[in-house]
């Protein structure tokens, strides 16, 4: 699940609610469905998918006991997740970082394709995003600002 929101900066509610049929192994893409829209209706759009989640979706659609059209069901209730906060708590405290909730690995993916220098078009697209001004106020700095203006000291040392 995780690898879920990471590669498809995906929001909480649509990896929660995604179903089985809404992966097309064949087309290596998924379908996000969100009701993040001024009017509230549900919409969906169509992400390719990497090849890493595509393999990872493959071993856990064969690792399945059952036939559950859920991709992540709660195993008490079989239905859609509705929170996961103890579940991003143990993840944080295992890996030794400060506690964190899965909207800021929607950030983090915008920041890492920021970084890697994804147009700022493709990253609206990815993060499915009406206005290009929502996607700007979701890249962080990654890389602090002493090492971006070192640049500074590399022009100094070639005047002299």
């Amino acid at each position: 699940m995780f690898y879920c929101f990471l590669h498809l900066a995906a929001r909480r509610n649509e990896i929660f609610a995604l179903r089985w049929s809404d992966i097309h192994f064949n087309e290596k893409k998924i379908r996000l469905f969100t009701r993040k829209r001024k009017d509230g209706y549900t919409e969906y759009d169509w992400l390719p998918l990497t090849d890493f989640l595509f393999k990872e979706f493959k071993i856990h659609l064969d690792s399945r006991k059952n036939d559950l059209e859920y991709v992540f069901p709660n195993p008490r209730t079989h239905l859609p997740y509705v929170h996961r906060d103890k579940w991003m708590r143990r993840i944080c405290l295992k890996a030794n970082v400060p506690p964190f909730g899965l909207h800021a690995i929607r950030h983090l993916s915008a920041s890492i394709l920021m970084e890697n220098d994804v147009p700022l078009i493709d990253i609206q697209t990815i993060l499915r995003h009406k206005s290009i001004s929502t996607t700007e106020r979701y890249i962080h700095r990654l890389k602090s600002v002493r090492e971006s203006i070192s640049i500074f000291d590399k022009k100094v040392e070639n005047l002299k």
